[in-house]
């Protein structure tokens, strides 16, 4: 008898040994999709609003348009509350963004934002969505008008310095160059009160570029002055390169072709050291 009461125990020690390694294998699409491990997660079940939503996502990140579109209808289905349903709702759309049905995601985006009765933070993504689809179809005044209305419904300084900053990029689009550097002021001044170093500088940066095209040469040496000296200070290569590729052209419109070279030098080096590919390829078009 006591043999057998040993026997099991052993049995149920292995048994619960079994379940708690099959719990630490078996990850959930979340996790999986967060670690990029976009096929295993298109494997796990999908038989509830989140697991159906995450396999949306993973099918947009790999560009299978036609199946995350089909899981947030499905999700959206299946939600049970108006947030979910929102998620949903916004993924949907931006999906046909991305699989540039264009036309069609900002009908889907105006029609979703106009029968919207829930609070404020909702409103400000859809207007975002409405903005970035703008832009994409070029209506560039629209655009503006839309990120301004976004920058209305802002609850912090983060979120009104992203939208600032649209703005201004929209009116440069149009080559309305006093009305993107006003708006790129704010931005600018909105991403240092909130910190955020790496938007101070790109934002510097735009402003500078902003400042040259509308031939304010004198504002547009003071501010690269300013950034090149911040981006040395913080360490931040990266953005230091920017600078530079942004000083060269403003030694060029200058014709000191001396400068214009130097600096276009050391902002290609600075690239190659931190493997920026973006920057050498942006660096090509001058």
């Amino acid at each position: 008898m006591k043999i057998k009461i040993q026997f099991l125990i052993i049995l149920i020690s292995i048994f619960f040994s079994f379940e708690v390694c099959s719990k630490e294998v078996q990850k959930s699409c979340d996790e999986l999709l967060t670690n990029e491990q976009y096929e295993d997660a298109l494997k796990t079940k999908k038989d509830e609003y989140k697991s159906v939503l995450c396999h949306g996502k993973t099918n947009l990140r790999l560009s299978n348009f036609e199946e995350a579109l089909k899981d947030f209808k499905l999700a959206d289905k299946l939600a049970k509350s108006d947030t979910d349903r929102i998620m949903a709702d916004l993924l949907f759309g931006m999906t046909l963004k991305e699989a540039k049905n264009i036309d069609q995601a900002l009908l889907h985006f105006k029609n979703s934002y106009t029968s919207l009765k829930l609070f404020k933070p909702f409103k400000r993504l859809y207007l975002i969505q409405i903005g970035e689809t703008l832009l994409l179809l070029s209506n560039y005044e629209e655009a503006a008008n839309t990120f301004l209305e976004a920058y209305g419904l802002a609850s912090n300084t983060d979120e009104r310095a992203i939208n600032l900053d649209r703005v201004a990029f929209s009116y440069a689009s149009v080559k309305n160059f006093s009305k993107a550097i006003e708006y790129q002021i704010k931005a600018n001044l909105a991403f240092e009160k909130a910190g955020l170093l790496s938007e101070y500088a790109e934002s510097g940066i735009n402003l500078a570029l902003y400042y040259l095209e509308s031939n304010d040469l004198t504002s547009a040496e003071r501010i690269l002055l300013k950034f090149e000296k911040f981006t040395r200070e913080n360490e931040g290569m990266y953005y230091l390169s920017k600078v530079l590729f942004a000083e060269s052209k403003y030694y060029k419109k200058k014709s000191n072709m001396d400068l214009y070279k130097a600096k276009l030098d050391e902002a290609n080096k600075i690239a190659d050291e931190i493997g920026a590919e973006d920057l050498k390829i942006l660096f090509k078009d001058i």
